[in-house]
């Protein structure tokens, strides 16, 4: 089956598939002895050996990616203390796991150095990349010349997934095809549903993910035939973003959709710049929100769409632990949309420590067997069946999300959907 038609195992067709886990190992480790002079029954626990699985990563603490990661180490504590509380035994062995998260302060350099120590000190089992594909470009010669598994979180881009990059895995589609599997595809179809706009603007960064994402977009919306009256990629200036130039241009074209294809942070101040210059036109859409999206905004953030991979509405596997967790973090999922995708990753390196015991039991929790498990994932998550494809990405979709009323709510497709799109 080619990629393109992947998209009936992704979220939107997910609501009626199960998935059973499998489960390895000894269950309760208890065992009864009857003494001689007493029918009384003593129980004992089994001492098993303990088998750490040890994960690495980066986040970003300061910089401009920190409004999008910063407090995931939050969350991974609480993920862990979890885990280690169910007490897991796989192999006959009692399987603990360890998150290493360092600060890479948004830095690629950094973020380069950290993950070698990572995988060459520190001697990690899988590694789960930081944010940004650009990022995960220059990890991959890391993990392919220690063999690591890397499991790209927000890192994927189309130029990863080549025959060559065997110790690399997401769970994310391949969002840059121009059809179904595209990033904002279903954002298009609500639209050509609800058949209301007429023309659309595309302002982008020309860097992995949102490049890839801005061009998927530009063919979706010919495709469903709005007129494109503006397209432009821009090289991003994380320091002083100035967008007057391309604000005047548009106040100019007045299309009903301006739909940008960059961080967040960034979206939200093109918003507030536009905003300041007269400019609102009845739409804007932005790849993603972040933690500083609606600080910046404030009410200038209602009406506008976006996407993501989970919405507190979702009811797949493990989604009350993850609210669960979510809370014991102090996390709000409305300012850190993007934390989901990380506990699917910690979803994704329990089932294949499990199913890497099953094929491989002489080797179960080799770095080698890990990988080849995380590249034949057949499994539930919370935002739907995962299947991993030869190349090594993934089936998990993306759903239309708006703010309103300063919340966040689903509003496509909908069986997900806990609100009415709002449009003119």
């Amino acid at each position: 089956m080619k990629a393109s038609s992947k998209r009936a195992v992704t979220t939107i067709a997910a609501a009626g598939i199960s998935i059973a886990l499998l489960v390895v190992g000894l269950v309760g480790g208890y065992y009864a002895a009857i003494a001689t002079t007493s029918p009384k029954i003593v129980e004992k626990t089994v001492e098993l050996p303990t088998q750490t699985i040890k994960i690495g990563m980066t986040i970003s603490k300061s910089g401009p990616f920190a409004p999008l990661d910063s407090d995931y180490d939050k969350f991974n504590k609480a993920w862990q203390d979890w885990i280690n509380g169910q007490n897991m035994v796989i192999a006959n062995k009692r399987v603990k796991f360890e998150v290493t998260s360092l600060d890479d302060s948004s830095d690629a350099a950094k973020a380069v150095q950290l993950y070698t120590r990572l995988a060459t000190q520190d001697k990690v089992d899988i590694l789960v990349s930081p944010y940004s594909a650009f990022f995960g470009l220059q990890l991959i010669p890391i993990a392919e010349q220690n063999q690591v598994p890397l499991i790209m979180a927000e890192a994927s881009t189309a130029t990863m997934w080549t025959a060559g990059n065997k110790w690399i895995m997401t769970s994310m589609v391949p969002y840059w095809e121009k059809g179904l599997n595209g990033w904002s595809a279903t954002y298009f179809d609500m639209l050509e549903k609800n058949n209301w706009p007429k023309t659309i603007a595309f302002v982008g960064w020309d860097i992995p993910w949102a490049g890839d994402d801005h061009k998927s977009s530009v063919a979706l919306a010919q495709k469903m035939g709005l007129q494109v009256i503006y397209d432009v990629l821009l090289q991003p200036n994380f320091a002083n973003p100035d967008f007057t130039a391309q604000i005047t241009a548009l106040k100019g074209l007045n299309p009903d959709i301006v739909y940008l294809s960059m961080f967040g942070p960034f979206s939200a101040q093109f918003i507030k710049q536009a905003n300041d210059q007269g400019f609102r036109p009845k739409e804007w859409h932005s790849i993603e929100f972040g933690a500083a999206f609606l600080p910046t905004l404030g009410s200038l953030a209602n009406g506008v769409t976006s996407e993501i991979f989970w919405t507190p509405n979702f009811s797949f596997y493990q989604t009350d632990i993850f609210k669960q967790l979510l809370n014991q973090a102090g996390m709000d999922w409305r300012v850190w949309q993007w934390v989901e995708l990380r506990m699917i990753i910690f979803q994704m390196i329990v089932q294949a420590v499990q199913d890497s015991a099953i094929r491989n039991p002489a080797d179960s929790f080799s770095k080698a067997s890990i990988n080849d498990a995380l590249h034949k994932l057949q499994m539930m998550t919370i935002s739907g069946p995962l299947i991993v494809q030869s190349p090594g990405y993934g089936t998990v979709g993306l759903v239309p999300i708006q703010i309103q009323n300063g919340n966040i709510v689903t509003i496509w497709p909908t069986n997900l959907a806990d609100a009415t799109y709002v449009h003119p």
